[in-house]
């Protein structure tokens, strides 16, 4: 073989071994870009549990506050009541229900209500602690043992 003809079969190796020596802080930057390009890509995949718990408290505590508005809304409307205070308390959060694979959303199940309080001008009155107690059992279907009515100071 002359030189020649070996000269261009060793060319290929050559340049990449100089490409990859001339220029080296190049190549480590490659490989740093392609490892925080896998990391990223995996952690986006894998919600932490904190993560999900705390979105979780987050869509519980906006449903909490929009029920409130809503039965707020609602007994100011009674006659008598007047000034009004409404709270509400939830036995759970969100729940979601996936399929046998895991990954699949079946259903969301919306947090249970354990409770009303309603404090208010006309909470003395019989017939306006019945109808309050009979707006919010049928409106947010639960027992009449529920639901909390009372005088407002």
């Amino acid at each position: 073989m002359s030189d020649n003809q070996k000269e261009i079969t060793d060319n290929p190796k050559d340049k990449i071994k100089k490409a990859l020596s001339a220029d080296k802080s190049r190549t480590v930057f490659i490989i740093i870009a392609l490892i925080a390009i896998i990391v990223i890509f995996f952690s986006s995949q894998f919600k932490d549990d904190d993560t999900k718990k705390l979105d979780s408290q987050f869509s519980t505590e906006q449903y909490k506050t929009t029920l409130e508005q809503q039965v707020y809304n609602m007994v100011t409307q009674v006659e008598g009541v007047g000034e009004v205070q409404v709270m509400l308390t939830l036995q759970n959060s969100y729940e979601y229900v996936y399929l046998d694979d895991g990954k699949t959303l079946q259903k969301i199940n919306e947090p249970t209500i354990r409770g009303v309080v309603v404090v208010c001008e006309g909470g003395e009155s019989a017939v306006v602690k019945e109808e309050i107690s009979s707006l919010l059992t049928t409106v947010l279907d639960i027992p009449s043992t529920k639901v909390c009515i009372s005088k407002l100071k």
